[in-house]
């Protein structure tokens, strides 16, 4: 069954496509974008999932649990973001509900979006850690990049401001990739809280 893109989607419909996708594979749980992709033939519903609230709301919305490895292995990385955050900068983070276009929020200003991603062998003949941010124009301050070696093992890092990812929906992270100016740069904090900080100033 082909879905094509220029189709005018609907939360009814955006509900209907992924019902039928569970329905006709036998399902318990909210299938993953590849089966989604496998199933209709292209990307259009997993890029309307994205941009409506994501894969944790929909999947409440629907009742339907993710699959244990895909969920625990995202929100495991959040609570170490968090932890990240607070051992090199002190600031507090909190998780945001499904429905949020992002994943902390830190000292309650700061927006923040974690991605990770373990290498793949590419074309190229090189290893790359492949990053989906989904949209060309971020909703967050700063995303994290956690790169994982092929059998998950950590090996860096990335803080970077989203405006410099602007019109992107996709990083690419090699060994000589210009992305790797960003690690570890945990300076970027502390430019949003000054810059946050210096507007709610302003106010008073």
């Amino acid at each position: 069954m082909s879905y094509t893109h220029g189709r005018r989607w609907t939360e009814e419909i955006i509900s209907e496509s992924i019902l039928n996708i569970v329905s006709s594979c036998g399902m318990n749980t909210f299938p993953t974008h590849s089966e989604m992709e496998e199933f209709y033939g292209n990307k259009a519903l997993c890029v309307k999932i994205s941009r409506t609230g994501g894969t944790r709301y929909w999947a409440e919305r629907l009742h339907l649990p993710i699959k244990k490895c895909e969920s625990e292995f995202g929100n495991d990385y959040e609570l170490k973001a968090m932890d990240d955050i607070w051992k090199e900068t002190g600031m507090h983070s909190r998780q945001t509900k499904p429905r949020y276009p992002y994943d902390l929020v830190v000292n309650n200003w700061i927006k923040v979006d974690v991605k990770v991603s373990k290498q793949i062998y590419t074309n190229c003949h090189t290893w790359q850690n492949s990053f989906n941010l989904e949209k060309k124009d971020p909703t967050c301050d700063i995303f994290i990049l956690y790169c994982l070696d092929k059998n998950g093992t950590f090996i860096k890092k990335l803080i970077i401001p989203s405006c410099v990812l602007t019109g992107q929906t996709q990083v690419g992270v090699g060994n000589n990739s210009k992305w790797n100016k960003y690690e570890e740069n945990w300076n970027t904090f502390w430019k949003y809280y000054e810059f946050y900080k210096g507007l709610k100033e302003a106010r008073t």
